[in-house]
């Protein structure tokens, strides 16, 4: 018996720079600041990365990275994921040619 499971880390997260002060030593106006002390940018979705596994007794599979700008949809799991990496690594930790995944 075999378990896999996709997982999604959050490597950095969204910041809410509109709290963010600007402190200067002497009284000045906001148009006498310094443009990269004003202007921040920002993304608008965190950035991350998805991982895919899969565990069993007897070890585990390596560690699928999902690129991140693809979208998982049901076909590029069955095609991608399973196909390419998750049942090769299968085949190989078990040892047999044929098994049933549910």
């Amino acid at each position: 018996m075999l378990f896999t499971d996709e997982k999604l880390f959050t490597v950095a997260t969204l910041v809410n720079l509109q709290n963010n002060r600007l402190y200067v030593g002497v009284p000045r106006e906001k148009k006498q600041s310094c443009g990269y002390q004003l202007l921040r940018t920002r993304s608008h979705l965190s950035k991350s990365v998805m991982v895919s596994v899969g565990i069993s007794s007897l070890g585990c599979t390596q560690v699928i990275f999902v690129d991140p700008v693809v979208k998982i949809s049901s076909e590029y799991y069955r095609d991608v994921l399973l196909g390419e990496h998750l049942l090769p690594a299968i085949k190989a930790l078990s040892g047999v040619e044929f098994f049933i995944f549910q």
